[in-house]
C-alpha cells in the first residue's frame, strides 16, 4: 500500500470491519480492554490485497441503524506502517466521516502528526487537527490549524516551520499561512524569520524545497558589489540531474560594469565504466580598452575500455587569459600555461601500446606547441630464457633485453593568427629573420634496445652490465635533407654493496642504533657522436650529440635507523638521517675530468607525543611535535681545500609542526525536542549530563632559503605557516599565509574563521594574494544547505 493512502484506508477499514461485525437492527458492545484483529480482502487504486487491521479501546459500541461506531478510552488503531491513538473516535458510516476527541496521535510512515479533536473525511480525504505538530522532512511544524486537503498536500494556519531538534528552538519561519507539499516544498505568505525569539526579517512569500537526494530546480543566486564589475548577480543557474549518474548546470553572471558571463558546469560517473566533468564559459567583457568576448572549455573524461584498456581525456582551451581575470581559483587566475591532451592505452600480452596527443598553450607569450600524434610500443625489460623456453636456473638466466619505439610529430607556432594547416604541418620562415621559423614542425620515429646482465656475486655485491642501443629517423636534418637516419649507442658497468653497523644498548631510552653505508660505483662509455649535431631533437625523439666519453660515477647513499624503547613498548625511526654523495668525471678529458660533488642531507624524526598541558581547567591533550630538515649542496671540486670546503648552490628548508586535542565541556546542555518521542523515536540525551567534544588542532610553519655561497646571505628566503585551530566547541579558525623574508613582502595570505550555530553554520573567509584580495560571508542551514543559504562576497584589485 502506498504511504500517501495509509491514513485514508485506516478510516475506511475500520469502518468496513468493523461494521461487518455486527447483527442487523442490534446494537452491540464490547467489554473493556477489548482487542479485534481482522483480515479483509480490499480494492484500492485498482489493486487488490489481503491486509490487516488492529484496533483497540477501553470499550466499543456500534448501532447498526444509525451506522455509527463508537470506540472510548485509550482508542488505537494499526494499519500497516499508519496508526492512530486517541481518547475517543466516533466513526459516521453514512457519512464517512470520522471524528477524535482528546489528545490525539498520528503516525503515517515517517510522518508524525499530535494534536487535538481531528475531523476527518474519507470520500474527500481530507481532515482538519486542532492545535497541531507535525514531523515531516526532518521539519518541525506546528499551528492553530492542520488540514489536509490532498493525499499530500497540507494546509496550515499561523504555521511555524524548524529543523531545529532543541525543545526551545534557536530560529524559526512563522507563516500566516503556509502550505506543505510533501517530499515536495514548503510555501508560506507573510513570513516572519525569528531568531532566538526575535524577528530578524520579513518575507512577502517565500518557497523553500524539502525534497531528498538530486532535484532539478534553480540555485540561489549571489548578488554583491565590487570596484570592478559595480554591483553583480552571480550564480544565476539552473540544475538538473540526469539519471543516477550525471549532474548539469547551467549559469549566468551579470555584472553592472564589466558585462555577463554564461558557465556551463557538468559532472558524471558511471561506475566501471566511466567518468568525468566538462566547464565551459563564454563572456563579454567591457573595459576601457573596449568590449571583448571570450570563451573557455575545460574538461576531463576517463574511460575503462575492454581488454583493460582505457582513454583518457584532459580539455583545457581559453581564447584569451582574460576570462581568468575575475577567477577566484588561484590555478587560473595565476596560470601561464594550459595543457591538454588525449591517451590511448591498451596492453598487448607482456607488451604496451600508447597513443595520444598533447596540446601546450602559453598563454604570456601568445604561442603554443603541440605533439600530434604520439605513439609507442614498449616491451619491458624481460629474461632471455622466456624466448628460448628455457630454464630459470639456465646459465643466461641472468640476461635480460628490453625493446621501446616510439613515433612522434611535434609543432612550435609563434603566429598571431595561426591557419588549420599551421597546426597541421606547414612550415612557416619568418618574413623578417630567413633563419626563424615562426611555425615549425617536426616528424620521427625512433626504437631502442637494451641487453642487460644482473649479477650478485657471493650475496652481498651487486654486479650489472648492459649495452643499449638506439636508431632515429627524421622527416629532414639541419641542412635540410629529407628523411634521414642516425644512431648512437652506449654500454656500462655498475657495482654496488651494502655495509651495516649495529649498536645496542641494554639501558637508555635508546635501545639500538643501525648504520647503513651504501657504495656504489659505475663506468659508461659513449663514442664520438658529434656528427649527430646535424639531427633536430624533439618530443620524445632525440639521439646523442657529444665527444666521446667514459664517465665514472662514484657514490655513497648512509643511513642511520634508530629503535627506541623496548619489549612492546617499540617505536623505530627508519631514516632518522640520511646523507648521499655524488660525484662523476669524465675519463676522456685532458683537463678536469671531475665535475662537483653534490650532497643531500635529510634529518627527519618524524612526530613524537610530548604528552599534555593542563592548569586550573586549561587543558591541551595528545600533543605531538614534528620536525623534518634536508639540505642539497655542491662543493667545487678545483677550489676544496682544508680551510675552504668551496660550498655552493645550497637550498635548505626545515619544517616544524605541533598538534593535540582540545577537550571542551558544555555544561549547559540544551534540552532536546522530546514531542514526537511517543511514537518511538531514538530518546535524546539526558538533559541534565555535562556533553565532552575533542577537537582537533594544527600548527606548521615551513622555512626554506637558497643561497649560492653561505646561508647566511642567501639569495631567496621564504616562509609559510598553516594554522587550524578550534577556539571552543563551536569556533574554528584556519589561516595561511606566505611571506618572503628576502623582500619583507607578504605574498598571499588566508583567514577562514566558522560559527557553528547548532542548526546553522557561519562561514567568513579571506584571501589575498599580490594585489588581489576577496572576502565571502556564508551563512547557511545544515539540513537544508541549498535551501536555506544567504551568502555575499567581494573582491578588489589595487
Amino acid at each position: 500500500m502506498k504511504a500517501k493512502n495509509s491514513l485514508i484506508l485506516l478510516f475506511a477499514l475500520a469502518i468496513s470491519l468493523i461494521s461487518a461485525q455486527l447483527e442487523p437492527n442490534t446494537a452491540a458492545s464490547a467489554p473493556s480492554d477489548s482487542l479485534f484483529a481482522d483480515s479483509l480482502k480490499i480494492d484500492i487504486d485498482g489493486k487488490s490485497r489481503l491486509d490487516s487491521l488492529f484496533y483497540e479501546a477501553d470499550s466499543i459500541r456500534a448501532y447498526y441503524a444509525e451506522e455509527q461506531i463508537y470506540l472510548y478510552g485509550n482508542t488505537s488503531i494499526n494499519y500497516g506502517q499508519s496508526n492512530i491513538q486517541a481518547d475517543s473516535l466516533f466513526i459516521d458510516l453514512k457519512k464517512e466521516q470520522a471524528n477524535t476527541w482528546g489528545p490525539t496521535l498520528l503516525q503515517d510512515g515517517d510522518q508524525l502528526l499530535i494534536g487535538s479533536d481531528v475531523r476527518y473525511d474519507v470520500r474527500s480525504q481530507t481532515g482538519i487537527l486542532a492545535q497541531g505538530q507535525s514531523f515531516i522532512e526532518n521539519g518541525y511544524y506546528d499551528g492553530h490549524e492542520i488540514r489536509k486537503i490532498s493525499s499530500n498536500v497540507y494546509d496550515i494556519d499561523g504555521g511555524s516551520f524548524t529543523t531545529c531538534d532543541l525543545e526551545e528552538p534557536s530560529y524559526w519561519f512563522w507563516a500566516k499561512a503556509m502550505r506543505i507539499y510533501q517530499r515536495d516544498k514548503v510555501v508560506g505568505k507573510h513570513v516572519l524569520a525569528y531568531v532566538n525569539h526575535l524577528p530578524i526579517f520579513y518575507f512577502p512569500f517565500v518557497t523553500m524545497s524539502i525534497k531528498r537526494g538530486r532535484q532539478p530546480g534553480f540555485l540561489i543566486p549571489e548578488p554583491g558589489y565590487n570596484n570592478i564589475d559595480g554591483k553583480y548577480i552571480k550564480d544565476l543557474a539552473y540544475y538538473y540531474p540526469y539519471k543516477d549518474f550525471a549532474d548539469l548546470i547551467l549559469g549566468l553572471d551579470l555584472k553592472e560594469k564589466t558585462g555577463w558571463k554564461t558557465n556551463f558546469r557538468s559532472e558524471y560517473i558511471r561506475r566501471y565504466y566511466y567518468s568525468g566533468s566538462l566547464k565551459a564559459s563564454y563572456q563579454k567583457n567591457i573595459n576601457s580598452a573596449g568590449t571583448t568576448f571570450d570563451w573557455s572549455l575545460r574538461g576531463n573524461h576517463h574511460h575503462d575500455l575492454p581488454e583493460k584498456s582505457s582513454l583518457d581525456v584532459s580539455l583545457d582551451f581559453v581564447s584569451n587569459k582574460r576570462i581568468f581575470e575575475s577567477s577566484d581559483l588561484v590555478d587560473e587566475s595565476l596560470a601561464q600555461w594550459l595543457t591538454s591532451s588525449i591517451s590511448y592505452r591498451k596492453p598487448i600480452g607482456n607488451t604496451y601500446f600508447n597513443a595520444g596527443a598533447v596540446y601546450n598553450q602559453d598563454l604570456i607569450n601568445d604561442t603554443a606547441n603541440l605533439n600530434l600524434p604520439t605513439m609507442s610500443w614498449s616491451l619491458p625489460s624481460r629474461p632471455f630464457y622466456e624466448l628460448f623456453k628455457g630454464k630459470s636456473d639456465a646459465w643466461y638466466s641472468n640476461l635480460s633485453f628490453y625493446y621501446n619505439t616510439r613515433l612522434d610529430h611535434t609543432g612550435n607556432i609563434r603566429k598571431s593568427d595561426p591557419a588549420f594547416s599551421d597546426y597541421i604541418w606547414e612550415n612557416t620562415i619568418d618574413p623578417a629573420d630567413s633563419t626563424r621559423y615562426v611555425v615549425e614542425h617536426h616528424a620521427g620515429l625512433k626504437q631502442m634496445l637494451g641487453i642487460t646482465n644482473n649479477y650478485n656475486y657471493r650475496g652481498w655485491l651487486n654486479l650489472r652490465q648492459s649495452m643499449d642501443y638506439s636508431e632515429a629517423w627524421y622527416d629532414r636534418d639541419k641542412k635540410d635533407h629529407k628523411w634521414v637516419r642516425g644512431n648512437d649507442y652506449s654500454a656500462s658497468l655498475n657495482g654496488s654493496f651494502n655495509l651495516y653497523g649495529i649498536r645496542n644498548f641494554e639501558t637508555g631510552p635508546i635501545s639500538a642504533i643501525r648504520h647503513t653505508l651504501s657504495p656504489s660505483i659505475g663506468l659508461t662509455y659513449l663514442p664520438d657522436f658529434c656528427d649527430n649535431q646535424v639531427y633536430y631533437s624533439f618530443g620524445g625523439i632525440s639521439l646523442k650529440q657529444g665527444d666521446k666519453q667514459a664517465n665514472l660515477n662514484l657514490g655513497i647513499d648512509q643511513k642511520w635507523q634508530l629503535k627506541l624503547g623496548r619489549d612492546r613498548d617499540v617505536r623505530k625511526l627508519n631514516e632518522l638521517f640520511t646523507w648521499s654523495s655524488r660525484i662523476s668525471a669524465n675519463l676522456f678529458k685532458d683537463d678536469k675530468r671531475f665535475g662537483n660533488f653534490s650532497h643531500s642531507l635529510a634529518f627527519r624524526p618524524g612526530t613524537f607525543d610530548i604528552g599534555k598541558i593542563q592548569n586550573n581547567g586549561f587543558k591541551l591533550d595528545a600533543l605531538k611535535l614534528g620536525y623534518a630538515a634536508q639540505l642539497n649542496l655542491s662543493q667545487d671540486t678545483y677550489r676544496m681545500q682544508f680551510d675552504d670546503l668551496a660550498i655552493q648552490q645550497q637550498y635548505f628548508t626545515h619544517s616544524i609542526s605541533l598538534s593535540g586535542t582540545t577537550p571542551y565541556n558544555d555544561y549547559f546542555v540544551a534540552p532536546q525536542n522530546r514531542t514526537f518521542q511517543v511514537f518511538g523515536q531514538q530518546q535524546s540525551q539526558d538533559d541534565t549530563q555535562t556533553s565532552q567534544v575533542n577537537n582537533n588542532w594544527s600548527l606548521s610553519i615551513v622555512h626554506d632559503l637558497y643561497a649560492p655561497k653561505t646561508l647566511l646571505n642567501p639569495d631567496s628566503q621564504n616562509l609559510r605557516l598553516n594554522a587550524l585551530l578550534n577556539l571552543t566547541k563551536n569556533y574554528s579558525l584556519s589561516y595561511n599565509n606566505y611571506y618572503n623574508l628576502k623582500t619583507n613582502q607578504l605574498i598571499s595570505q588566508g583567514l577562514s574563521i566558522s560559527r557553528d550555530l547548532h542548526c546553522w553554520k557561519l562561514d567568513i573567509t579571506f584571501t589575498k594574494r599580490n594585489e588581489y584580495w576577496d572576502y565571502r560571508i556564508i551563512f547557511f542551514n545544515k539540513q537544508f544547505p541549498e535551501a536555506l543559504r544567504f551568502q555575499t562576497r567581494d573582491s578588489k584589485r589595487y
